[in-house]
């Protein structure tokens, strides 16, 4: 099987210093070359790529879309025209559109990843065009899908409700974490410490500055542990500017008391987050909506405690192994923190539980299911809509729920 990867659609979500894009691309691509029944990758990708995220091996083919431009407006037109004739000419089996959409014009075999759904909830965190073409194009791609993809069990019960999707072709495939997190020990060498908190304890929040990401209920709650328990620790926000800006974010901490607590770093690049997440005393990752949630997956790998959210997709990937508090209570919050901080018994139950927890879920896991989907929509297109249900995974013939 040739499956042609679209590496493009992911937009500016995809860079050095981006989102968990370039940990998806580079962890499903390896594990794909590990499947039998992949014979030959063919990644789709920008001029600029410089091979980011692409494995270095003889299977895999890059087609560059030369003429693609640097504006949202102009790739998503590229997409839908140009796109489709560069996986057509490749020869590829089948399309694997990582980001949501595809091109509507491809009629060959097709496999959509649904990544986010953050554009239907939280509008003002997308330009008004952005939203509207996306409320679209998302929807149209999802029914002329073979299969499609999600990235956890909440996130499908959500697109099949939303998009009135026929279950048996939504199949949950779950992230791995990142081979710059896996198998490390929770406790680095001293040396490695980042100067990031000018040598202080600190809290760690990774995620560009969007404001369902929650910022601002952060840094109240950190205000409020840091002022009544008399705490050293600062609050590490790392992450680029979105429609919250860290100007933003400083002020709010100046008037909480906490200005010289919040260190803003901006966007760092994705080889600096380890060392960052595992010298920290605690990882937060509130966020009032994910479909999945890389950095809840990171901090229980590197045995970090952490706090996140006790709904969606964050709790299904923490499983048990994090501090679960209600993202729109401050106090909640802040309660959750001051756990994770100060009850040592709380530290260390959730210290070795989450490496536990996070080993759970591998690139090989992803690339093997995700490779099922891809050769069940190859064997079936054309002859009505396939049965991902009924697909073998792992030897095992799964029948009468989804995978995943």
């Amino acid at each position: 099987m040739k499956v042609a990867v679209d590496m493009i659609s992911a937009g500016s979500g995809f860079g050095r210093s981006a989102g968990a894009m370039v940990v998806y691309y580079a962890g499903l691509l390896r594990g794909l070359l590990d499947v039998p029944s992949v014979k030959e990758i063919v990644a789709l990708v920008s001029p600029w790529n410089d091979g980011l995220a692409v494995p270095d091996d003889s299977r895999v083919r890059v087609a560059t879309c030369s003429k693609l431009p640097r504006g949202r407006a102009g790739r998503i037109a590229y997409e839908q025209t140009m796109l489709p004739l560069l996986a057509a000419r490749s020869g590829a089996d089948v399309l694997l559109s990582t980001c949501n959409v595809k091109p509507l014009v491809w009629t060959r075999p097709s496999v959509v990843v649904l990544q986010s759904l953050q554009y239907l909830h939280f509008p003002s965190s997308f330009s008004r065009v952005r939203s509207t073409y996306l409320k679209a194009a998302v929807r149209l791609s999802l029914h002329a899908a073979d299969a499609v993809i999600t990235v956890s069990e909440w996130e499908r019960t959500q697109a099949i409700e939303l998009f009135g999707l026929d279950p048996s072709r939504v199949v949950t495939v779950h992230h791995g974490v990142s081979g710059a997190f896996a198998g490390r020990s929770p406790e680095p060498a001293a040396a490695e410490r980042p100067q990031v908190a000018g040598g202080d304890p600190y809290v760690l929040m990774v995620s560009t500055l969007y404001g369902f990401k929650n910022h601002r209920r952060l840094i109240a709650a950190f205000a409020n542990v840091v002022q009544r328990h008399h705490l050293s620790h600062r609050l590490v926000l790392v992450g680029g500017d979105a429609d919250v800006t860290r100007v933003q974010l400083s002020e709010l901490a100046e008037n909480h008391g906490i200005g010289s607590r919040v260190i803003l770093t901006g966007a760092l690049p994705h080889d600096d987050i380890p060392c960052l997440v595992a010298h920290a005393d605690a990882v937060a990752y509130p966020s009032l909506y994910e479909t999945f949630g890389l950095p809840v997956l990171e901090a229980m790998a590197f045995g970090r405690p952490l706090v996140t959210s006790d709904h969606g997709a964050m709790a299904e990937v923490a499983g048990g192994a994090a501090q679960l508090v209600r993202a729109d209570d401050v106090g909640s919050i802040a309660q959750g923190i001051a756990a994770v901080l100060l009850d040592v018994d709380r530290r260390h139950e959730l210290m070795a539980a989450g490496p536990v927890r996070a080993s759970q879920f591998t690139w090989e896991a992803c690339a093997t299911k995700t490779a099922a989907v891809l050769e069940n929509a190859v064997s079936t297109h054309g002859r009505g809509r396939p049965a991902a249900a009924r697909m073998v995974l792992g030897g095992r013939r799964e029948s009468g729920r989804p995978l995943g």
